[in-house]
């Protein structure tokens, strides 16, 4: 079984403040970036992946809970960023290539 670290983590009352994505058009490599405020604070981070990280954007928005995990280990080149989101009783899960 996988083993992942966490790299952001927020449920309400945090929110996410603002969302912004890009796509590189001769790949279609798809950049999310997110910024999470808590309180005071406001934690920002950037995703890169394809479809599933497509997928995932609108849970962001809507998210109760949501959970971003790096893969530790794996020895994976792609895939090793987890995205979890609880909307309404619902779990989705999602992976990407890469977070900073």
């Amino acid at each position: 079984m996988a083993e992942y670290r966490t790299l952001l983590e927020f449920s309400r009352p945090e929110f996410v403040k603002d969302l912004s994505v890009s796509r590189v058009q001769e790949q279609g490599l798809l950049k999310v970036w997110i910024l999470v405020s808590k309180g005071d604070l406001e934690e920002t981070i950037e995703l890169t992946g394809f479809e599933d990280l497509a997928e995932s954007v609108s849970n962001f928005i809507e998210a109760e809970r949501a959970v971003i995990s790096k893969e530790i280990d794996s020895g994976k080149d792609f895939g090793t960023i987890r995205i979890e989101c609880w909307v309404d009783e619902s779990y989705s899960e999602f992976f990407c290539d890469s977070a900073q």
